[in-house]
C-alpha cells in the first residue's frame, strides 16, 4: 500500500487547522475533500507532505454551493 502523501485538513471556528484523513494520490484526496465539503459545509484543504506545501483550498457556504482553489 503506498505511503499517504496528502493529508486533509478543516478549520475550526478559531481558524485552526483540524486534521481529517490521510491518502496517498491527489485525485483521491480532492474527490474525498469535495464529498466532506458537500456534507458539511466550511473551509478544507489538502496539504502535500513532501512538498509542504497546500495543493488545493476549497470553502463549501451551504449544500452544492463550492469554491476551490488549485495551488
Amino acid at each position: 500500500m503506498p505511503e499517504p502523501v496528502y493529508n486533509l485538513f478543516t478549520e475550526d471556528a478559531r481558524g485552526t487547522p483540524v486534521w481529517l484523513d490521510a491518502v496517498a494520490d491527489l485525485e483521491v484526496a480532492r474527490i474525498r475533500l469535495m464529498k466532506l465539503a458537500s456534507a458539511n459545509p466550511g473551509e478544507y484543504f489538502i496539504f502535500n507532505l513532501r512538498t509542504r506545501q497546500v495543493v488545493t483550498s476549497l470553502v463549501s457556504v451551504r449544500e452544492g454551493t463550492t469554491a476551490s482553489s488549485q495551488r
